[in-house]
């Protein structure tokens, strides 16, 4: 946008005075407004659009010391440079009474005019200096404004932390986040707010190890500790700030709801949604961990592999709904058995599995199939269902996921060719 040109007023009651001064301003190539009193002049200031005000003292109704009075007084011309141009002799009084009242010069008539000139050129220079200066002042309270509201209104956390590792600012929402108040975070260690990752000094931090090598630093499962203690699932985003500030930017975004989806989702692809058990990818990465402890421990641990007998007449003659409703029956059965730490899945049809871990026998072992399979068998109004059991122990029948599935499924089958209804142990090397 083009910047305006402003005009130059010139106010006096004699009408040959202000046809001169028209004619010399001129030259400077701005509008020249010519007025005959003080009540005019004061109108035309109104406008804003004057850069400069010459003004004769000794005019009727309102004289040239009133004018500029009232003009200070005016925001639109509280800052417009004002010259008397008066016949009245300088004395002291004369010059007390115009600076007073606001005036930066003194020229006596007749002027002369490459002085006038002169000065006049000077004083819009600078008019113009000082309204540009006031545009720029206000563009930066606008910008300055516009970023604080968006610090202030922003949904992520946001901490500037200087290379002692102290928190120098912190907006609202990182206060809101970490259950603070005000300025509480000010002044306090970037340490003592950060769970993981977790580093014991400041000075052989990653933070600060980052900010003196003037590198970004990204940490996608980042955890912050509230004031109550409450741990913070968030994704961190650290930049040093330019110029040698010697500080850094830490902007903390909230992961808890994309978290909690997460951990949703992996609960979804690990459960039986029939039964609410775990399915068979969840079992296997079960029995995985259950060898893994094993190694570890040495102690006793089991798989039973679990196959109702009756299941495939109750889905022929009733149905498939009916028997839907048979396996949940089942699974509740089935976990009524069990300590809350022992692990059941259902692994697919009507195959169920039950991980052992902790026992000090095999009888321990064969006390909770001889109940799973009494528990099934229990209640034969509802259901004519029974179930066979294969039984592999840890570490006796293999050491791997593969190993110790293909031992419990052959004991569950020789269980069944035994007869149904019971339950047999992996025979190693059999």
């Amino acid at each position: 946008m083009q910047e305006e040109v402003l005009e130059i007023l010139v106010v006096d009651d004699q009408e040959e005075n202000l046809e001169e001064m028209q004619e010399l301003l001129e030259e400077l190539g701005r509008t020249v407004r010519c007025v005959s009193s003080g009540t005019q002049a004061l109108e035309v200031m109104a406008t804003g659009k004057i850069g400069l005000a010459l003004l004769d003292v000794q005019m009727p109704g309102m004289d040239g010391f009133e004018v500029a009075r009232r003009m200070r007084a005016d925001p639109n011309s509280r800052f417009t440079p004002i010259i008397f141009v008066s016949g009245m002799r300088q004395t002291e009084a004369v010059l007390n009474q115009g600076y007073s009242a606001g005036a930066v010069d003194f020229m006596t008539k007749p002027v002369n005019p490459t002085m006038l000139l002169h000065k006049a050129r000077i004083l819009l220079e600078h008019d113009h200096y000082r309204r540009s200066l006031l545009r720029t002042s206000e563009q930066l309270e606008r910008e300055r404004s516009f970023n604080a509201s968006i610090l202030d209104n922003t949904a992520e956390g946001i901490l500037v932390v200087d290379s002692d590792g102290l928190i120098r600012f912190a907006n609202p929402a990182i206060t809101r986040m970490l259950g603070c108040a005000g300025d509480e975070l000010q002044g306090t260690e970037l340490q003592a707010w950060i769970e993981t990752p977790h580093e014991e000094s400041w000075q052989t931090s990653l933070w600060l190890d980052h900010l003196q090598r003037g590198e970004n630093l990204r940490l996608h499962d980042a955890n912050l500790r509230s004031r109550d203690g409450q741990i913070i699932p968030v994704a961190l985003s650290c930049s040093p700030l330019p110029d040698g500030q010697q500080a850094m930017t830490v902007l903390a975004l909230d992961m808890s709801a994309v978290r909690e989806l997460h951990r949703k989702l992996e609960v979804m692809t690990i459960t039986d949604p029939l039964t609410g058990l775990l399915n068979r990818r969840g079992f296997m990465q079960a029995l995985e961990a259950a060898i893994s402890r094993n190694q570890r421990t040495g102690r006793l641990g089991a798989l039973l592999f679990l196959d109702l007998d009756g299941f495939k007449q109750i889905n022929d003659k009733f149905g498939h709904d009916r028997g839907d409703e048979a396996l949940r029956w089942v699974s509740v059965q089935l976990h009524a058995c069990l300590r809350p730490y022992d692990r059941l899945a259902r692994i697919g049809g009507d195959e169920f599995t039950v991980i052992i871990e902790g026992v000090d026998s095999r009888e321990d072992v064969a006390a909770v199939a001889e109940k799973l399979v009494k528990q099934v068998a229990a209640d034969q109004d509802s259901f004519l269902l029974g179930a066979s059991i294969g039984i592999a122990c840890l570490p006796e029948s293999g050491s791997s996921v593969e190993e110790i599935m293909r031992a419990a499924d052959s004991a569950m089958y020789e269980a069944k060719h035994r007869g149904k209804g019971q339950y047999r142990f992996h025979k190693p090397g059999a």
